[in-house]
């Protein structure tokens, strides 16, 4: 984009990197900042890290991220970057405190180091925190991200902290950045990703509409257009379009749509979002048709039962469990599938689930149950040269947006009363 162009959108508050749009832009970082900061590093600060500052230090992003994380497609909340003295959860200097801090628990009885490997430069409040590496090695410069696992009772979400890691740089990571819908022809209330860049641009056109559209058509080249892939006949060899078909057409029951992407080669048991089958989306929507004409297929239905009891009706359960659903009526399983059917206000379907299967009917105390759910919030999954502690949980489904009103307060009450709070952990090379 030429200098003018970019001029301009810096007077409404826009930055603009690797053809995406970052709003609430910050000043570019002082060579004074820079050396703050690397002052607190192992390493160089990396090239891809310091192209984005210099760019714009600190901002908020409106797209959507969706990560690897081993065998588990996540959505993933990179909705700010952070910087000195934000009104966000911690800002830059906090974050690099919180590091320096549990490194050092960590290393009581060793040298203090004083310096990251990893440092922390976006993400979502202390829910998802995305880290370039800092450390010489093989992995300089390259982009790590970590997520706090949710409770069991939360389906089609991750159970365990983890961690990945995502690209070789910060340049690629913006890249990588895209919207599954076009937010220009959403509702007015959605809360699809790009809306309020929308938002924003409909402001810029009141003043300046030739830098309204040129910023418009870069936010519509963002949007992936699974649909021209399946005309085109190659949806079936393109990852992430393919995935994002498959999702949208089990959350919406759209059964043609789900005969034309098999016919294009879609496979209708591919493992999509939250590790959730097409079945698993469609039955946690409602749209029982469509679980229907899956089930009918002969799809998987080994987590049908676990992902969508507070929907289907006890045939469909009776149906799912005697095609081999997992029953998860015993042990620790239990509250997810009562949990889902207590909250949809079928009391026939948490009876019917937990009198079926091995073992017959068994009893719960929901208080220790709700505690021990709540509590797991993850594993601490590990990578060679980062290790995360557990986190706070927020009560907070991974979406896009932050939670607002009375969800907000529920997440607030949630972390206060079950959880421990904590705070991921990076360290340095061994000395």
């Amino acid at each position: 984009m030429s200098e003018p162009f970019e001029t301009a959108a810096r007077t409404h508050g826009i930055a603009l990197f690797e053809e995406r749009l970052i709003l609430q832009s910050q000043p570019p970082i002082t060579e004074a900042a820079v050396a703050k900061i690397q002052s607190r590093c192992v390493g160089p600060i990396p090239e891809g890290m310091l192209a984005l500052w210099r760019v714009s230090f600190g901002g908020a992003l409106d797209y959507d991220l969706s990560i690897q994380f081993g065998e588990h497609i996540a959505p993933f909340s990179f909705t700010e970057l952070f910087y000195p003295d934000s009104d966000g959860y911690r800002d830059l200097w906090g974050w690099i405190e919180e590091e320096l801090a549990e490194q050092a628990a960590h290393d009581v009885g060793k040298p203090p180091c004083g310096r990251l490997g990893y440092l922390p430069f976006g993400g979502f409040e202390h829910l998802c925190r995305l880290y370039v590496c800092v450390q010489p090695g093989p992995n300089y410069g390259a982009v790590f991200a970590w997520t706090q696992g949710m409770p069991p009772g939360w389906t089609l979400s991750l159970h365990g902290d983890a961690v990945a890691r995502v690209t070789d740089d910060v340049p690629s990571l913006f890249r990588q950045l895209d919207l599954e819908q076009d937010p220009f022809a959403a509702d007015e209330d959605s809360e699809v990703s790009g809306h309020w860049m929308a938002e924003t641009i409909s402001d810029v056109r009141v003043g300046d509409p030739a830098l309204a559209d040129s910023l418009a058509k870069m936010v519509r080249d963002a949007v992936l257009d699974w649909r021209a892939a399946l005309e085109a006949g190659d949806i079936a060899s393109r990852a992430r379009l393919r995935r994002v078909a498959l999702e949208q057409a089990a959350t919406a029951g759209d059964v043609a749509l789900m005969i034309r992407l098999a016919t294009a080669g879609c496979d209708l048991d591919e493992l999509l979002r939250g590790g959730g089958s097409m079945l698993d989306h469609a039955l946690v929507q409602g749209r029982i048709d469509a679980a229907a004409w899956l089930i009918g297929q002969g799809v998987d239905v080994s987590r049908a039962v676990t992902n969508g009891a507070s929907q289907a009706s006890p045939e469909m359960i009776r149906d799912l469990l005697e095609r081999g659903a997992v029953h998860l009526g015993r042990q620790e399983g239990l509250h997810t599938v009562a949990g889902e059917a207590a909250l949809g206000g079928r009391r026939e379907r948490l009876t019917f689930v937990v009198h079926l299967g091995p073992g017959g009917a068994e009893k719960t105390r929901p208080g220790g149950a709700h505690r021990k759910a709540v509590s797991s919030c993850g594993s601490g999954a590990n990578t060679s040269s980062v290790r995360f502690s557990n986190r706070v949980y927020s009560g907070r489904k991974a979406t896009s947006k932050a939670p607002t009103g009375p969800l907000r307060c529920f997440a607030m009450m949630i972390s206060a009363l079950f959880c421990k709070a904590g705070s991921s952990l990076l360290y340095c090379p061994s000395r």
